[in-house]
């Protein structure tokens, strides 16, 4: 498991693009921190980190992302599992880092700077309950310039232990 830099007291980061994991030499630079495979906009890669709590009643988790390709379309989803221990299997131009009992949360565009969030109760939607661990990752377009030719890649992994 990559730990990485916690998000905002939320939630860990795991399964980095570097070190030679991404399927097509495509490592992020670290120019994002903790993110996944380089894409066709972003050499550091798409970032994703969690604000607000991790607070089940109050249902103010953000999910947000940075270095997404601009104005393309991605899935905000969850699972139960971190795939091959943390560290992802190559999946498209990046790594597929949660898996096992997938949610769907929410699909967002991507805004002309890269960045998207998620807007609603993430704790509802994908049904969590006090004590959870779940696992978060972001699946977004890359249509053009597509590093290994896939036209999709994946942020980082965010796991978030839900509390009261």
């Amino acid at each position: 498991l990559d730990v990485g830099a916690p998000g905002v007291g939320v939630g860990t980061s795991f399964c980095e693009g570097v070190g030679g994991t991404c399927p097509c030499g495509n490592d992020n630079d670290g120019s994002l921190g903790v993110a996944g495979c380089a894409n066709g906009s972003s050499t550091g890669g798409s970032s994703l980190r969690g604000s607000g709590t991790n607070s089940v009643g109050a249902g103010d988790l953000v999910l947000e992302a940075d270095g997404m390709v601009p104005s393309q379309p991605g899935l905000f989803f969850q699972g139960d599992n971190a795939i091959n221990g943390g560290l992802g299997t190559p999946f498209g131009d990046g790594l597929r880092c949660a898996g096992g009992g997938v949610v769907r949360l929410q699909v967002r565009f991507a805004a002309s700077d890269g960045t998207s969030a998620t807007s609603i109760n993430i704790a509802i939607k994908g049904g969590v309950s006090v004590g959870d661990l779940k696992r978060y990752q972001l699946w977004y377009r890359d249509p053009i310039t597509t590093p290994c030719g896939t036209s999709f890649n994946l942020s980082n992994g965010f796991e978030v232990v839900w509390g009261a």
